[in-house]
């Protein structure tokens, strides 16, 4: 008995102790990624006051609700290496204004940025004009409305709002807001699928987020003809590509 009872402490200690290990190393982790994002920031608000002093305008922050600076980067080599004519973004924001610069940077191409928040696409609006990149997008209000899809009533965009992009060869899903539902963002990609051209690229943002992969999981059973890949990003991505 006694030995049982030996037993049973240690092993409520050794538990213990792997709890603490377990708290001490998610704290750091915590610790770490904050220390990222104030690096980051320093960076970003550096560039910021070079733009102002070359007479530029200063770029709103990335990270937060805002694509993560990994992830305008992996947008930034594919409009270089693709030259991409079509794109489409659900969620306008700093994403807009660097689609817009690399766009400037090709010479071609124009992009359809979608918002659902009407004053956040006036703001937007505001920064492509400061940054003189106005005529690279067309930026389009479009309310959320509950409508099906397979089935699932659903809020999501207002459709008819969309209904005359084809041809798509870059779409970045990065809206709209999950504050309504988890997987609200479940409908692009069935929307938008026969709208793609051949060879299209999609990237969906937050891809870390449970209900993101669960999507990616669905879209990868009902879109089979694409590849797939998981980009290790600050919030994770998913990089669809259409087979060409």
């Amino acid at each position: 008995m006694a030995a049982t009872t030996v037993l049973i402490v240690l092993l409520l200690v050794t538990m213990s102790l792997g709890a603490v290990g377990a708290w001490a190393l998610a704290r750091k982790l915590r610790r770490l990624r904050s220390m990222v994002r104030r690096q980051e920031r320093h960076v970003w608000e550096t560039h910021n006051v070079f733009r102002i002093l070359e007479g530029g305008a200063p770029l709103p922050l990335p990270g937060g609700w805002a694509a993560s600076t990994d992830l305008l980067g992996e947008l930034m080599r594919a409009i270089a290496a693709r030259r991409p004519q079509r794109l489409v973004e659900l969620g306008s924001g700093v994403s807009t204004l660097v689609i817009a610069a690399a766009l400037r940077s090709n010479g071609a191409g124009r992009l359809v940025s979608i918002d659902a928040d009407e004053a956040y696409a006036a703001q937007t609006r505001e920064q492509l004009q400061r940054q003189g990149l106005g005529d690279w997008v067309e930026l389009r209000f479009a309310a959320l409305t509950e409508m099906k899809f397979e089935g699932i009533a659903r809020p999501w965009y207002d459709t008819r709002v969309l209904s005359d992009l084809s041809e798509v060869d870059l779409l970045l899903i990065d809206g709209p807001p999950t504050a309504l539902r988890a997987d609200i963002r479940y409908p692009s990609l069935p929307f938008f699928w026969s709208r793609l051209a051949p060879g299209a690229l999609v990237l969906l943002d937050d891809a870390a987020r449970p209900a993101e992969r669960a999507m990616a999981a669905a879209w990868q059973r009902e879109f089979s003809d694409a590849s797939y890949e998981y980009l290790h990003l600050e919030k994770g991505a998913l990089r669809i590509t259409r087979s060409g």
